[in-house]
């Protein structure tokens, strides 16, 4: 069978495996894949529709780097196609319905490549790409999305030990990066050493494949991995792993051990984390694989120790079990003359993983149309939010985000200012800010807070104590230190006075008065008039690429009440201008343009030697 038909056999084994989820009008994704993957893509889709890069978005905590935020994926090519068609709940769908044909497609490679046998690469294939690690990471899309790339660029690496050229898995590894999962992309680098100590190739060889892939990952990555690094280091990270528990191995062989199937789990922590099944044959046949084919135990053995420490490893896992299940169904075949064996394994774990991981399995998708779910409420919620949004610069808090209303960041989708948002990353001095309002509501009064939600009554209510969005506060303490700053949160009432962490300058008490002549979201300019020099306070989070002028002449931007922003403004009338550029966006793009540009050339260039 030619190359050609292969491909299209596996890409129509694709569309049949995810056929209820792809097509069923009342089925949608759900979890993360609709709280972060979905709000995020249909806004950045969006705002390019608009002529708009959202470097900045007002739309989440009041304000947040959202490009910088690697999970929104916005630079990854393979999004790029949905992004021009349009972001739907489907169409997230398709995006890992493809995923699940490049694991399937690249498994083979990588199981025919270590093997030689054509049955073995289809059976392996079909334990991993129809394998709980996808079942139940399909809400986690980037994590699902990287796994899928895995198989490609262990067959790259392999191919390029023994002479091939290093484009491929430098290309390779750059897309994982630009996927944005970086604890998977870890795992991933983690996985190519592991084959690479089992290939047992020339060390210097292999060290060169290593430092290429790693090198033109993220030179090609640049773009997104140079925003994100500023946004870890301003940021508190979500919480931490989980390890793999010993008992929930058992979903190997028996998956609703603990009712994820049933949809009443009563296991361990998050199910999504904890569901392995990949087929009934699988285990017994990669216990023979390992033994008779040890070299798969370099992969396997390291990735499973690693999973009692991160779970998030285990898709590693899956792949080594895949393959050593292979090797053992092809020991089998040989030991007993029967080729067929492999083919009859191949049609039994068809079956039985299209049964238990997609037929009806609520961890592969939602079994409710996604308007039922969050469609009815989420419209019920924007006509309370019509008269609230043609206020200008209306702020909503709540007290927590909640489904309630939509998707957790549906904010996005419905272009509306709010306090709070879901996501992995958070602005450190952020957090600590609402932490304290938690005991000083005044500060949400700082915060240009306009409306609250009510989530008793379910109603929006007015806050008619919220200061402007930029005002001068009569009296500013001055600080040596952050820590000093958020100290003093809990007893700061900001319509009186304001934190700065700078050392003490003059200023004189005064009536200044502020007048907004432009507003864009990551961008305001505002007219003023002091009779003296004073501090304009602006109620937007302190982040690194925020600059202020005064009359086109900047202006230093400094960290006030710990958390927002601020600018000392000469006596006069004059004019502030204060708008977000990424300090790492331009340096990143052009980076990841020029290794692309490199990888075009290299690859024109070896493709006519050839």
């Amino acid at each position: 069978m030619g190359n050609y038909k292969l491909w299209a056999a596996f890409a129509l084994a694709t569309i049949v495996f995810y056929f209820v989820p792809l097509f069923d009008s009342q089925t949608s994704i759900q979890g993360d894949a609709v709280d972060i993957h979905y709000s995020a893509q249909k806004y950045f889709a969006d705002s390019l529709r608009q002529g708009h890069l959202p470097h900045w978005t007002p739309y989440l905590f009041s304000g947040f780097p959202f490009l910088a935020d690697p999970k929104t994926g916005a630079w990854y090519p393979l999004h790029w196609p949905f992004f021009v068609l349009g972001i739907t709940p489907r169409a997230i769908e398709w995006e890992l319905a493809l995923h699940a044909f490049l694991a399937l497609w690249g498994t083979y490679l990588l199981a025919r490549r270590l093997t030689g046998d054509h049955a073995l690469a289809l059976l392996a294939a079909v334990f991993y790409a129809g394998g709980g690690s996808f079942t139940a990471q399909s809400a986690h899309v980037g994590m699902f999305e990287t796994a899928a790339l895995l198989p490609w660029l262990l067959w790259s690496a392999t191919r390029a030990v023994e002479g091939s050229s290093l484009v491929l898995p430098g290309a390779i590894g750059g897309l994982i990066a630009l996927i944005g999962d970086y604890q998977a992309a870890l795992c991933c680098l983690g996985a190519l050493v592991l084959l690479m100590i089992g290939q047992r190739a020339p060390w210097k060889r292999t060290a060169g494949v290593l430092a290429g892939v790693v090198v033109v990952g993220m030179l090609l990555g640049a773009i997104q991995i140079l925003p994100a690094l500023e946004l870890a280091a301003q940021s508190i990270h979500a919480a931490a792993n989980i390890g793999l528990k010993p008992a929930a191995l058992a979903t190997l062989v028996y998956p609703n051990l603990y009712g994820a199937i049933s949809g009443i789990y009563s296991g361990p922590g998050d199910a999504t984390q904890f569901y392995f099944y990949a087929g009934i044959l699988l285990v017994p046949l990669a216990i023979v694989g390992a033994l008779k084919k040890r070299s798969t135990l370099v992969l396997l053995a390291p990735a499973l120790l690693c999973a009692f420490v991160a779970i998030h490893v285990w898709f590693v896992v899956a792949l080594g079990l895949a393959l050593a299940a292979g090797s053992g169904a092809a020991w089998l075949a040989e030991r007993f003359q029967k080729p067929w064996v492999v083919y009859a394994a191949l049609m039994l774990t068809v079956a039985d993983v299209w049964y238990w991981n997609m037929a009806d399995n609520p961890l592969a998708y939602l079994s409710q149309s996604f308007a039922e779910k969050y469609g009815d409420p989420y419209t019920s919620f924007e006509s309370h939010l019509a008269p609230v949004k043609q206020r200008p610069l209306a702020r909503i808090w709540s007290p927590f985000d909640s489904s309630a209303f939509g998707p957790l960041n549906g904010s996005l989708e419905g272009r509306t200012e709010v306090t709070y948002g879901y996501n992995a990353l958070e602005l450190a001095r952020y957090r600590e800010y609402m932490h304290a309002s938690e005991q000083n509501a005044g500060l949400l009064n700082g915060l240009a807070v306009t409306h609250g939600i009510d989530t008793q009554r379910g109603a929006i209510v007015e806050n008619t104590r919220a200061l402007p969005r930029i005002y001068a506060p009569p009296q500013v303490k001055f600080v040596a230190s952050h820590a000093a700053a958020v100290a003093l949160l809990p007893s700061l009432d900001p319509a009186q006075w304001a934190i700065v962490e700078t050392p003490l300058r003059p200023l004189a008490p005064g009536a200044t008065m502020v007048e907004m002549v432009d507003y864009t979201g990551d961008s305001y300019r505002a007219k003023y008039s002091a009779p003296f020099d004073c501090l304009l306070r602006i109620a937007v989070p302190y982040y690194p690429g925020w600059t202020a002028a005064i009359d086109g002449k900047s202006t230093a931007v400094y960290a006030v009440d710990g958390a927002l922003s601020g600018v000392f403004a000469p006596a006069g009338d004059h004019e502030l201008t204060f708008r977000y550029r990424s300090n790492w966006f331009v340096c990143g793009a052009l980076a990841s343009a020029l290794t692309l540009i490199g990888i075009i050339l290299s690859s024109t260039f070896l493709a006519r030697r050839r």
